[in-house]
Parts: C-alpha cells; structure tokens; sequence
C-alpha cells in the first residue's frame, strides 16, 4: 500500500471558489446581455446600471411568463443575476 502525502489534506481544507465567490450565469445569452447593459450603462454609474439590468431582465421574463407561460433559464439567470447584485452595494 502507498503512503500518501499531506496535499489531500490541503486540498480538503481550502475552500471551493463557489463558496467564496458568487457565480454569474452562466448562459451565453445571459452573458451577453449583462456585458451589453454593463456597456451602455459604463457613464451612468453602479446604482443606475444595476437599474437598468434589473428592469430589462424583469421585462423579459414578464414578456416569456405571459407568451409562453414558462420562463427559460437564460432569463433566469439574468433575473437572478441582477437580484443579487442589487442588494451588493
């Protein structure tokens, strides 16, 4: 039988980046639609990007719920995303 060093130890002790960071999402669309309003928003400072990001993905999943009736995870995402990062700062 082969002994094994301390590094499982180490490995087990440090945290996972989940823990410690908060994910974005992770949807290609998501992605692009909060790099578009993080663009367009870049003059108008923090508190009125977060407005804005909120309001489009709100809208959107508004828009889903009442023509499909269900929501899909990329507007999720986004309404999850900007949730979170409102309440942030």
């Amino acid at each position: 039988m082969k002994r094994r060093g301390k590094r499982g130890a180490a490995r087990a002790r440090r945290n996972p980046p989940a823990a410690t960071k908060r994910a974005g999402p992770r949807s290609p669309k998501a992605i692009e639609i909060v790099g578009l309003v993080e663009a367009l928003s870049a003059d108008l400072g923090v508190g009125n990007g977060l407005y804005l990001g909120s309001g489009i993905a709100r809208l959107l999943a508004e828009t889903y719920e009442q023509r499909r009736g269900a929501i899909p995870p990329w507007v999720q995402q986004l309404v999850a995303h900007y949730a979170g990062r409102s309440h942030e700062g």
